[in-house]
Order: C-alpha cells, then sequence, then structure tokens
C-alpha cells in the first residue's frame, strides 16, 4: 500500500530530481523511493558495524551456523 506525503524541498534539489528523472526515465516519486530506501539500507548497515566494533553485535561463528542451517 502507497501513501501520499508532502515534503518541502531546496529548489536546487527539484531540479535534481527532474534531471535525473529525466535522465533515466523514471518518476520523480520512484526516484524519491528508491533514495530513501538506500538511505536507509546504509543506515542499517552503519549501525551494524557499529555495534560490531562496540562489540554489542551478537556473532555466530562459521561452526554455529552449519549446526543452525542443518549442515
Amino acid at each position: 500500500m502507497t501513501k501520499k506525503v508532502t515534503v518541502t524541498l531546496e529548489e536546487s534539489l527539484i531540479e535534481e530530481l527532474g534531471a535525473l528523472a529525466e535522465e533515466t526515465g523514471k518518476k520523480k516519486a520512484q526516484v524519491i523511493r528508491e533514495a530513501l530506501q538506500d538511505y536507509f539500507d546504509v543506515n542499517s548497515v552503519t549501525k551494524t558495524v557499529q555495534a560490531y566494533k562496540m562489540g554489542t553485535l551478537e556473532t555466530l561463528s562459521h561452526d554455529d551456523v552449519r549446526r543452525e542451517l542443518g549442515l
């Protein structure tokens, strides 16, 4: 399901959005959706890396993974 959202952007971003949409043949909404999804993906990976570096990320050994998968 999709919902409509209204955002306010600087004119320069709107111009870049329009140019990218035209260049790729995508609708502006699709470009925005893809950009947001990329941002969320990068943010998630960044949080995971930070948790790993801080030693708070639960990790499994190779043997544990094999056991979990029944291999």
